[in-house]
């Protein structure tokens, strides 16, 4: 019953409300220190739109590493637990696009494009919206092709947290803990790459991931 409530349309604005507040109060208080400035200098220095790229297991507060002068679009999920993360990011100042990158890819892509087209960066669970956890699907590299966008892999840890038991193991900061952030260093997709060259830029994308999440969790001996 409660689940019902929850994906009722009152009920997801509740919580979604919730879960916004919690989200930027849990995210300023934690002390942040950027790793790798010069690489996020280097994605945020000029006005054209990216492609942020983060395993879904850290979603929780990565709305706070965005600038909000610049506009960002989340892919979303239309299922009703992905319609209320949507709500709650919403309220963030973030856009929404529904899809995802292993259902309805096709409508999520070109729903992408027209943002990238207006400016919009765009940020990408490639593993979500249910996994395989930590598995990088095509659609990034499909979407840097179809935008000519550079992806770039971030990733944030913190020295105490808590893990969900759900599909990929969500982390949580613990309030007033400590806080990394992560940059990797761009991925740029030509126009002209066939299917082959996706695969290997996908796989290329998907250790850069795991290569820039584990300097963030190195950074505290996790």
């Amino acid at each position: 019953m409660i689940k019902q409530f929850i994906r009722s349309n009152f009920g997801r604005l509740i919580f979604s409300w919730i879960i916004s507040i919690i989200i930027y109060f849990l995210s300023n208080s934690i002390k942040w220190k950027e790793l790798t400035p010069e690489n996020k200098e280097k994605a945020l220095n000029n006005n054209l739109p990216i492609i942020v790229v983060f395993w879904h297991e850290r979603i929780a507060v990565m709305s706070k590493i965005w600038p909000k002068k610049k506009p960002l679009a989340m892919l979303q999920s239309p299922h009703p637990d992905g319609k209320l993360i949507a709500h709650a990011i919403n309220r963030l100042g973030f856009q929404t696009v529904w899809g995802s990158t292993n259902r309805n890819a096709v409508g999520g892509i070109l729903g992408l494009v027209r943002k990238a087209k207006k400016g919009v960066s765009i940020g990408i669970t490639p593993d979500g919206p249910r996994g395989p956890a930590l598995i990088c699907s095509s659609g990034p590299i499909a979407l840097a092709k179809a935008t000519g966008l550079p992806v770039i892999p971030i990733a944030w840890s913190t020295s105490t947290f808590w893990k969900l038991s759900n599909w990929d193991q969500s982390i949580i900061p613990k309030p007033f803990c400590q806080g990394v952030w992560v940059w990797g260093k761009p991925i740029k997709v030509g126009k002209n790459v066939d299917k082959n060259k996706i695969r290997e830029l996908t796989s290329k994308l998907s250790i850069e991931l795991q290569n820039t999440t584990k300097t963030a969790d190195d950074f505290f001996g996790h």
